[in-house]
Parts: C-alpha cells; sequence; structure tokens
C-alpha cells in the first residue's frame, strides 16, 4: 500500500510541475517575444484548455484500459514536447507545444485519482485523495520554484529541459515499481459517463472544481505581473520564491483528506472556500509580507477544498470511477484555463483589484454549489 501511494505521488507530482512551471517566467516571456500579458497566459491557458479537452476525450473510455499502462504511457508521451520546448525560440511554437503536453497529463492526473479509488480502502479515501492532492501542490511548487532560477542563471528553455529528464526518469520508476491495477475489471461500466452527466452530487462537485481552480489559476498566473511592478518590483528568482507558500498545500491537502474523513466532505470544502477568499482579499494591501501571507492561506485554503472534492467525486460515483474522475478533470481544467485567460482581459483597465474581484466571485459562486447542487441526491455517509 505504502509503495504505491509513494509512486502515485512521484507521478502526479512530474505532472503538476510540468504544467505549471512556467507561470512565474511570464513577465519574461512576454519580454523576450514582445507579447501581450494575456498572450504571454497562453503558455499556461493552452494546457490547461488541452488538458480539459483531453479529459472530456477520455472520459467514456477512461474505463476500458488497465490503469498502470495508460499512466506509464502518459508519463513517456508528456516528456516529447518538453524535449522540444527546450529548443525551440518560436512564442507559436511554445503555446503549440504546451497544447500538447496538455494533451497527455490527464492520462495521469484521472487515470491516478480512478487507480488511487480502486485500490486502497474506502475508510482511507479521504487521506489518500489528500496525498493525490499534496502531489499536486508538490509538483506545482517543484515546478514553479526551478523554473525562475534555471531562467536566471541559464535560459528559459533550460527549464523544459530539466522537466524532460526528470519525466524520464519519473516514467521508468513507475513502470518498474506501480503494480497493476487488481480491481480494475471489477468496475468496468460501459454506460457510465452518460449516467455521471445525470448525477446532480457529482455535476455540483464538478462545478466547484471549476469554480474554486478558476480562482487560483487566475490569481497565480497574475500574480508575477503584480510582484513585477511597483511597490515590489520583484526578480523571476523573487516572484518563484512567492510560490514557496505552495509547500503549506503539501500539508494542507492531506489534513483536509483526514477532516473530511471525520466531519464530511463539503464542510471541509466550504472551510477551504472562504479561507482562499480571504486569502486574495488580502493580496489588496500593497505590502510584501501580506502579500505571501495572501499567497499561503489560498494556497492552503485551495487545496484544503480539492483534497475534499476528489474525495467527494469518488463517494458521489459508485461505479465507472475513472469516466468520473476524468468528467471532474473536464470542469476543473476548464475552469483554470479560463482562470488563466479571462482576468487578463481585466488586467489592463483594472490592474490587480480587477483579477481580485473575479477571482473573489467564482470562489463565491464554488460556495454555492456547495450549498446547492452538491448536496442533492447525495446519500454518501461522508458527503454531507
Amino acid at each position: 500500500m505504502i509503495l504505491r501511494l509513494v509512486l502515485l505521488f512521484v507521478t502526479t507530482t512530474n505532472a503538476f510541475a510540468i504544467l505549471y512551471a512556467p507561470q512565474p517566467l511570464l513577465p519574461l516571456l512576454a519580454r523576450e517575444f514582445g507579447v501581450s500579458t494575456a498572450a504571454a497566459s497562453l503558455t499556461i491557458s493552452a494546457t490547461v484548455l488541452a488538458l480539459a479537452v483531453a479529459s472530456l476525450l477520455l472520459a467514456p473510455l477512461a474505463d476500458r484500459w488497465e490503469r498502470k499502462r495508460v499512466i506509464v504511457a502518459s508519463s513517456v508521451l508528456v516528456t516529447v514536447p518538453s524535449v522540444f520546448l527546450g529548443l525551440t525560440d518560436s512564442f507559436a511554437a511554445v503555446v503549440a507545444l504546451r497544447f500538447l503536453q496538455g494533451l497527455f497529463i490527464p492520462g495521469i492526473a484521472a487515470t491516478v485519482m480512478a487507480y488511487a479509488a480502486e485500490e486502497f480502502p474506502a475508510a482511507y479515501k479521504g487521506r489518500v485523495f489528500g496525498t493525490y492532492v499534496g502531489a499536486t501542490v508538490a509538483g506545482g511548487f517543484l515546478g514553479r520554484l526551478i523554473a525562475g532560477p534555471i531562467a536566471d542563471w541559464v535560459s528559459w528553455q533550460a527549464v523544459f529541459g530539466v522537466l524532460a529528464a526528470f519525466s524520464v526518469g519519473v516514467a521508468l520508476l513507475v513502470g518498474a515499481g506501480l503494480p497493476p491495477s487488481s480491481r480494475h475489471a471489477a468496475v468496468r461500466s460501459h454506460g457510465g459517463f452518460r449516467r455521471h452527466l445525470r448525477n446532480s452530487a457529482l455535476l455540483g462537485a464538478c462545478l466547484i472544481g471549476f469554480s474554486q481552480f478558476f480562482a487560483f489559476i487566475g490569481f497565480f498566473t497574475y500574480l508575477p505581473f503584480y510582484a513585477s511592478e511597483p511597490p515590489f518590483r520583484l526578480s523571476p528568482t523573487q516572484i518563484s520564491l512567492l510560490f514557496a507558500t505552495f509547500a503549506l498545500g503539501v500539508v494542507s491537502a492531506p489534513v483536509a483528506g483526514f477532516f473530511s474523513d471525520r466531519i464530511g466532505r463539503r464542510v471541509t470544502m466550504a472551510a477551504g472556500h472562504l479561507i482562499g477568499a480571504l486569502g486574495i482579499l488580502l493580496t489588496l494591501h500593497p505590502s510584501i509580507g501580506v502579500l505571501a501571507a495572501g499567497c499561503a492561506l489560498l494556497t492552503v485554503g485551495n487545496f484544503a477544498s480539492q483534497s475534499a472534492t476528489t474525495a467527494y467525486v469518488t463517494d458521489a460515483a459508485a461505479e465507472a470511477q475513472g469516466a468520473a474522475s476524468s468528467l471532474y478533470l473536464v470542469f476543473y481544467y476548464l475552469g483554470g484555463s479560463l482562470g488563466a485567460w479571462l482576468p487578463g482581459l481585466l488586467w489592463d483597465a483594472f490592474r490587480w483589484p480587477g483579477v481580485v474581484a473575479l477571482t473573489v466571485g467564482t470562489i463565491a459562486a464554488a460556495l454555492m454549489a456547495n450549498a446547492g447542487l452538491a448536496g442533492r441526491g447525495a446519500k454518501m455517509r461522508l458527503s454531507a
């Protein structure tokens, strides 16, 4: 059990390091290629949009394939665009290759969720999914933390070269050490995807994922622009250090998973929403200490909510866990894609207060989805 959990943690960490590494580099990329703030953000939003598209395509098929094979194959395939990103000097190629990366990541993320739901005891579900979410945090933290210093000391292309080398090692490790799924055949359901679309509790969880991730990605995508301007004037390396607050999510996610097993998923989600919104609002005060505190609170709140929500998804879906996980990720990454792009339309006119208003508003929408749709038809012991 421990070996499986460690290997799932490692492969998930790798996938999310690839996803988030360019975030601290956005001001640098905007200057390097002479593009706007909104255009530079395409290096994030294109990847997240591809994640949503690939998750939608994967959902009806996710329960037909053996889990380990999908995880290993996706871990290998995601390495290829990383190699070419390390060689290109074209912004259009960067966006296209980032989109290609996004197409392969759901094969890791959704399949790891399904594997975890099937292979671990139900009594530990909250803690297992808390660990999974902790891995997404660790990946985001690692990718963002290394990107700034590597870009400062070598080049932005070198960031992707390092990620490609790490991905190869992870694919080999998981291929050699992760046991094949033992319960996959018992949960196949050819009509599962269609039934999930009629599941109110599951759709409520999907809307929560959409709204919460919109806010989180929107905040951290435009944070580098805010932090690089007066009164902060931070360098790429210093901006990367703001992302060190992600380390708190590695702790908050499994802790929230533990509490969601005890006090309920939706209560834990709501607490995360409120903590995250408070963190965003704090950043309106122009102080580097308060800015760091706001980043920390948003991180704690977001990943506490996400930990409970991912467990709730598997509570709400009694079968076809792969399809349920993929459907959730469609909404989740669609929210992230729009979150990486839409605040850019407000940035020119309203700057940081516009980003704050929009992201706090979407967290309020998550709270409403939690209070309403997510509770309908939910008969699971741990969901109330």
